[in-house]
């Protein structure tokens, strides 16, 4: 769905280069699209868990760094949905590409 012309949010006039499908700052002015930002939660709180876990169980620091980047992948996706700027777009499609390549690393 486009962005709405008549509603603008706490962050103004989204600036990145893609808009998805939700309707913008619907549910809150805080928030731009409500859902996609919540739903990132499951990137954020697992990984992060995970990483508490192998740090706990000793395991080497690679895996650690994987489950890092699993949650900063989501909180920089969180952070683009929340505000749809150019600069967060950017904090959600770079942890993507680093963190692929620590998966590749512990492969």
């Amino acid at each position: 769905m486009a962005p709405s012309l008549d509603r603008e949010g706490y962050w103004g006039r989204p600036t990145s280069t893609l808009d998805w499908c939700e309707e913008n700052y619907v549910v809150s002015s805080y928030i731009a699209e409500f859902w996609n930002t919540v739903s990132n939660l499951i990137m954020i709180l697992p990984p992060i868990y995970g990483a508490v876990q192998t740090f706990r169980d000793g395991l080497e620091f690679r895996y650690i760094c994987s489950f890092l980047g699993l949650s900063a992948v989501g909180v920089g996706s969180w952070c683009f949905h929340m505000t749809l700027l150019y600069e967060m777009q950017l904090l959600d499609e770079l942890p993507m590409i680093y963190s692929t390549c620590v998966f590749v690393y512990c492969l």
